[in-house]
């Protein structure tokens, strides 16, 4: 979530974006996972404070128009 931060702060106001994505994936493979008192619970609950943090970021950055829309080209 720090990183998506410091991007906007420098001015790069795609990352935010790519982390996003990566941090929704990572979120959707731990909610498949049973944690009941399990150590990567903890793990996954400061990954649902990320979540909202990195939202939060993408949220203002959309808000303001800073965000260019990904190109549909098909490369990732």
């Amino acid at each position: 979530s720090r990183l998506a931060v410091n991007s906007v702060t420098a001015g790069d106001y795609s990352r935010p974006l790519r982390i996003s994505n990566f941090i929704n994936e990572l979120d959707s493979g731990f909610r498949l996972l049973n944690l009941k008192n399990d150590p990567l619970r903890k793990r996954y609950d400061g990954l649902k404070y990320d979540v909202k943090k990195i939202e939060e970021v993408v949220y203002d950055v959309s808000i303001r128009g800073l965000a260019k829309e990904p190109e549909s080209g098909g490369d990732k």
